[in-house]
């Protein structure tokens, strides 16, 4: 009975590892497998974000006003406004 119950013991571990040994081959294969087009797909995501830094860039330079001053005023604005509702409780 005991015997019945270690041999069922050592079947179900020996089953999980080699499910799990398997699973590691698949998962590694697939990465080789696809890793041209992870960096390609890797690359297509920095040009974008490039391109929208560029052209961020080129509209804040368009603009006049730097950026810095933009948000100094309505970070002065915001303030003037929680201080001014603060006093009219």
């Amino acid at each position: 009975m005991i015997s019945d119950g270690l041999i069922l013991l050592a079947v179900g571990m020996v089953v999980v590892f080699l499910f799990l040994l398997l699973l590691n081959l698949l998962i590694s294969s697939m990465s080789h497998f696809l890793r041209d087009h992870a960096l390609n797909e890797e690359k297509m995501l920095l040009e974008a974000e490039a391109e929208k830094r560029r052209k961020k860039n080129a509209r804040k330079q368009r603009s006049g006003t730097p950026a810095a001053a933009e948000d100094a005023g309505r970070l002065t604005a915001v303030i003037s406004a929680a201080i001014h509702a603060h006093t009219s409780r």
